[in-house]
């Protein structure tokens, strides 16, 4: 199970949330009393970070590229920061690790073995891109690890230490160095070669000696690399806490153009068992496999594992000069580093978005077909894919002329490109002949005889469909060539309207249903009870046609929409505006269009920015402050969030009621309950106009919000 990071005091029990992650509570206040903790505060504004600075016992670290800084704080202090309105959020400095399965087994200064023999090598095949010119030049690399160590196969372009016991960046450890050689170990100078050799290398020092580090380091590493202008970052580590800081800084980064790396974890198979930073959308998770590109027993699986490599007894560069023999899957990330060196120095000025599409393209589907949750999208490599893939099946197949010997067929060839011939096979699943058009003719056939055959398309790898069947019978009177006639339906002739003797019209009374068990006697007349019986009803003559009652017609998608976006205009609220919106998403009549950006724009609804990939057990929140760029917000009226103001819709348009509702200065928090949001789902949180709020907690100057807003998110 995947932990929340939270700051633990001394007497402290209960958690909540803020913001979207689990972090110090502001409801619960921790006392006051307790050891120092070190914490990641990150702050909204600059009297945050004041506050940050002036109110902790000492700071570690302030982050460039994220509004934070890394510190050590005293209980009391820590309380203070919990309650001011000025920080977002602040986190326990966790424990990261790498993300090896088994120790390594050290080698010696030389391997048995060419470089290219070595089965990873021969299985991802970097060659094939070397041998056009792309070898990762130009392209720099860091290595957020334990460091990089001297080796005669590695040329080190640069680093930094973020840990505090050193300056240097040189490994003490053998992890990073070993990770850094499957990357970037020199082509042709000894035992092993890296995947992209051309790449420029840095070594970020974030773990220490015994491979373990902490949250403070690991964003301080990803925070150098972004200041730097790194194209590509490898982190084979983890943790099993979700951290807000953490997803921020590599979303940072991967908005910065940089692409984000990491060992989806050794937790082994479960429902989802990928560590952090992997699990987060920004990052490309990867999985390690074996070299019969089964999946390693040890590799973590869950829905986001992107790609999986070669995991399982990697050789590469280690201390001293030496070489070692490593398993998990922090030898998987680095060739995936590797990989996408390559593919962007032949695409340089591709977005980093297209660049993992481009890594899916080099994919062979492993496991289930398609993405799955041991591979990903499958294994990635260079190697030509041999194509096991059969053409399409013939279409519009028929016996288009039949005689007494003989019956012709037709059809129509699909349309792939690789498509050769189409095999034709008779109802004995004999092998008859091959044609390269769209017709074939059996003939020296017996008269009033049904024959079957079977067609199948070749493709030129010899790859042949499963085939489609078709049967005919020859003609038994003697005919040289017998076209076939189409028949047609006999049309029956018009029956004469013979107008009926007009019938005495019975006026139809219906009984009501009983209620109570009491029969209910219809107005009028009728059976006896109920008032001291009535008189007997005589018998009527039966009417020759009752007609029946017409339904109403089903409403068309569009007529539908268009009755919601009525309702909008008359109701004039955001959340029926949307209704209509996601009632008309398959509408494509430009009248209901343009009305709908219309009421849209005369309602003055607002879009905030969407949120992806969320958990759906963690809270959504909204800053009215921000959403509406005004000061006078900072201080919502806990009274004015109501399910009337405040609406939650999934994408079917249907209101979602499992929620809470709740305030917390300035925020607005939508939080599920037990059950949780659907997974996979999208949901647009609406905030009608008409919330209250003050520039001050004891401020007598009130507003009243008149701007709709709409915030749509999607859980994973």
């Amino acid at each position: 199970m995947k932990k929340y990071i939270a700051i633990v005091a001394s007497s402290l029990l209960t958690l909540s949330l803020v913001h979207t992650g689990l972090v110090y509570g502001e409801e619960s206040v921790p006392s006051a009393t307790g050891p120092d903790q070190e914490v990641v505060i990150v702050y909204k504004n600059a009297a945050g970070k004041e506050a940050a600075i002036d109110q902790s016992v000492e700071v570690q670290h302030e982050f460039k590229t994220l509004p934070a800084v890394s510190a050590t704080v005293s209980a009391g202090e820590l309380q203070d920061l919990v309650q001011d309105p000025n920080i977002a959020y602040i986190e326990r400095n966790v424990p990261f690790q790498v993300t090896d399965s088994s120790d390594f087994q050290v080698l010696g200064s030389t391997v048995n073995a060419t470089e290219q023999s070595q089965w990873n090598y021969q299985a991802v095949q970097p060659n094939q891109m070397w041998d056009k010119g792309y070898n990762g030049s130009g392209i720099k690399v860091a290595v957020i690890d334990s460091g990089v160590a001297p080796h005669s196969e590695l040329t080190i372009a640069g680093g930094v230490s973020t840990v505090d016991y050193t300056t240097s960046y040189a490994d003490d450890n053998g992890h990073g160095t070993h990770v850094s050689g499957i990357i970037a170990a020199h082509s042709g100078d000894g035992a092993v070669t890296g995947t992209a050799p051309g790449v420029q290398l840095y070594g970020v020092k974030a773990l220490g000696a015994d491979g373990k580090g902490n949250l403070q380091d690991v964003l301080e590493g990803i925070d150098w690399a972004i200041q730097n202008h790194m194209d590509i970052i490898n982190m084979s580590l983890g943790t099993e806490y979700d951290s807000q800081a953490l997803h921020d800084m590599v979303d940072k980064a991967y908005k910065n153009g940089i692409l984000v790396v990491c060992s989806a974890g050794n937790s082994g198979a479960g429902t989802d068992t990928v560590n952090y930073p992997a699990q987060y959308s920004s990052v490309i998770a990867v999985a390690a496999v074996d070299k019969n590109l089964n999946r390693g027993d040890f590799s973590s699986t869950g829905p986001k594992v992107e790609v999986s490599a070669p995991g399982v007894d990697i050789v590469s560069t280690y201390l001293n000069g030496k070489y070692a023999v490593a398993s998990g899957t922090s030898q998987a990330a680095p060739h995936i580093a590797g990989i996408l060196a390559i593919l962007k120095q032949e695409h340089p000025s591709e977005s980093i978005a297209n660049l993992r599409t481009d890594l899916e393209n080099y994919t062979v589907d492993l496991g289930a077909t398609g993405r799955d949750n041991s591979y990903g999208y499958g294994f990635v490599t260079f190697a030509p894919k041999v194509d096991k893939t059969a053409p399409a099946e013939v279409s519009g197949l028929t016996v288009s002329n039949t005689t007494t010997h003989s019956l012709t067929l037709n059809w129509q060839n699909p349309a792939d490109k690789d498509f050769a011939k189409v095999n034709i096979y008779n109802d004995a699943g004999k092998f008859v002949t091959s044609v390269t058009q769209n017709v074939y003719q059996a003939e020296d056939l017996s008269p009033s005889t049904t024959y079957s055959f079977t067609l199948k398309t070749v493709d030129t790898t010899g790859n042949e469909s499963t085939g489609k069947f078709i049967s005919g019978q020859t003609l038994s009177t003697p005919s040289d060539s017998t076209p076939i006639v189409e028949s047609k339906p006999v049309v029956p002739a018009p029956t004469p309207v013979v107008n009926p003797t007009p019938a005495v019209t019975v006026p139809v009374v219906t009984t009501p249903a009983p209620t109570n068990l009491v029969a209910a006697v219809p107005s009028g007349g009728g059976g006896g009870g109920g008032g001291g019986g009535g008189i007997p009803r005589q018998p009527s003559t039966p009417s020759t046609s009752v007609t029946a009652p017409v339904a109403a017609p089903t409403p068309t998608p569009t007529q539908q929409a268009t009755q919601q976006l009525n309702t909008a205009k008359t109701s004039g609220k955001a959340a029926d505006w949307l209704k209509a919106k996601l009632d008309g998403k398959n509408v494509t009549d430009t009248n209901f269009q343009k009305q709908l950006a219309q009421i849209k724009q005369s309602m003055g609804i607002k879009d905030l920015p969407s949120k992806a990939q969320l958990s759906p057990s963690i809270p959504v929140s909204i800053s009215l402050q921000v959403a509406l760029k005004n000061k006078q917000y900072k201080y919502i009226d806990p009274s004015s969030i109501t399910a009337d103001h405040v609406t939650v819709l999934n994408s079917n348009g249907e209101v979602v009621t499992n929620v809470n509702l709740s305030v917390k200065w300035n925020r607005i928090f939508i939080t599920p309950t037990a059950s949780g949001f659907a997974k996979n789902e999208t949901y647009n949180i609406i905030i009608e106009k008409g919330i209250q709020a003050k520039p001050s907690a004891n401020s007598d100057q009130q507003v009243t919000s008149t701007t709709p807003l709409i915030l749509q998110f999607t859980t994973r």
